[in-house]
C-alpha cells in the first residue's frame, strides 16, 4: 500500500524554517484594522456602563438594570471585562449558579445580583479604582478605563479571529486540493466503524472518528480512510501541545481502533514547530505535511489510486 513520505529531521527542519517564515510575513502584514473595529465597537458600550457603575453595583439598583446589562451581547461582555482578569461567561455561570439569558435573569432577581455581586467582587483595581476605593471617579479616570477597558476586548478578539481563521483557511485550502483532484464532499457524520467512512473519492468535514474528531476524513482510492488534523501554532512550545499532545494522541487512538492498515492518520501543519518534536510525532505514527506544500498531500491521495 502507498504510504504518505517520511521525513529526516533535516527537511523536518528546512519545512519548519519555511513555516517559520511564511508565519512572520503573515504577522508582520496582517492590517490593523480588524483591531481598531473592535476597539471602535466597544469604546460606546464601555462609555455607557462606566458612565452608570456606581449606580448598578448600588444594592438599590433595580434588578431590571442588572438583567439589562447582563443579558446583552455587547454590555454583558463589557461587564464580564470589568473584572481582573476579566471573567469568561462560562466561569460567571458556574461561579454565581445562574443563567445569564434575559428570561432566565428576570425570572430570578437573586440570580442577577449574584452576577452583579460577583463581578463586584472581582472588579479590576487599577481600571476602576474609584469602585473600589468607594468615592467619586477622579477627571480621567472613566477615560482611561475605557480605553483599557476596550483595549483587551480587541485584543482578545483579535487573537481569537486569528486562531479560529487561520484553521479554517488551512481547512479549506485541503478541502479545495480535494475538490480539485475531482473528490466529493459529503456531509460530517459519526464513524463508530470505517464501514461509516466516506467512500473512495469522497471526504467529510469535522466528524466523529472513533472516540474522538477529525478535522476531515477522507476515503482513500485503495479504500483506506485518511484522517487529517490541520494544526496552527504560533511557538515552538506551542506546537507540542498541537502535534505531540493533541493529534499524534488521537493517531495512537485511531490506530489502534482501526488498524494501521484500515487508516492513516496525518496532520497538516501551518506556523511554528520544533522540529524535533516533529519527528517524535511521526515516530509515534502521525504523517505530516505542510500548508505551504500541500503537493505532497497530493501525490499520496493519487499514489492510492494506482493500487
Amino acid at each position: 500500500m502507498a504510504e504518505p513520505r517520511s521525513w529526516t529531521l533535516a527537511e523536518l527542519a528546512a519545512d519548519a524554517a519555511e513555516g517559520r517564515a511564511r508565519f512572520r510575513a503573515e504577522r508582520l502584514e496582517e492590517p490593523r484594522d480588524l483591531y481598531v473595529a473592535f476597539f471602535d465597537e466597544m469604546v460606546p458600550v464601555f462609555e455607557t456602563l462606566t458612565l452608570h457603575l456606581e449606580s448598578l453595583f448600588a444594592e438599590t439598583s433595580p434588578v431590571e438594570r442588572i438583567v439589562d446589562v447582563v443579558s446583552d451581547r455587547q454590555a454583558g461582555t463589557a461587564f464580564r471585562y470589568l473584572a481582573a482578569p476579566p471573567i469568561s461567561e462560562d466561569d460567571l455561570k458556574t461561579l454565581t449558579d445562574a443563567r445569564l439569558s434575559r428570561k432566565e435573569l428576570a425570572g430570578d432577581p437573586d440570580a442577577a445580583r449574584r452576577v452583579r455581586d460577583m463581578v463586584r467582587q472581582i472588579i479590576d483595581p487599577r481600571r476602576f479604582p474609584w469602585i473600589v476605593a468607594g468615592r467619586p471617579a477622579r477627571p480621567g479616570e472613566r477615560h482611561a478605563a475605557v480605553v483599557a477597558s476596550a483595549a483587551l476586548v480587541a485584543a482578545q478578539r483579535v487573537q481569537t479571529s486569528r486562531r479560529g481563521d487561520a484553521k479554517a483557511v488551512q481547512e479549506e485550502a485541503v478541502k479545495a486540493l480535494l475538490r480539485g483532484m475531482g473528490f466529493v464532499e459529503r456531509p460530517p457524520r459519526d464513524i463508530p466503524m470505517l464501514a461509516d467512512a466516506p467512500a473512495a473519492g469522497e471526504f467529510c468535514g469535522e466528524s466523529r472518528l472513533g472516540d474522538t474528531r477529525a478535522d476531515l476524513v477522507i476515503g482513500l482510492f485503495d479504500r483506506r480512510a485518511l484522517a487529517v488534523e490541520c494544526k496552527v501554532s504560533n511557538s515552538e512550545v506551542n506546537s507540542f501541545k498541537r502535534v505531540n499532545h493533541e493529534a499524534a494522541g488521537k493517531a495512537a487512538k485511531w490506530n489502534a481502533q482501526f488498524g494501521k492498515r484500515q487508516l492513516v492518520a496525518m496532520a497538516v501543519l501551518r506556523g511554528v514547530f520544533k522540529p524535533e518534536n516533529l519527528a517524535s510525532a511521526q515516530d509515534a505514527g502521525l504523517h505530516l505535511v505542510w500548508s505551504h506544500r500541500l503537493e505532497d498531500l497530493r501525490g499520496f491521495v493519487e499514489g492510492t489510486r494506482a493500487l
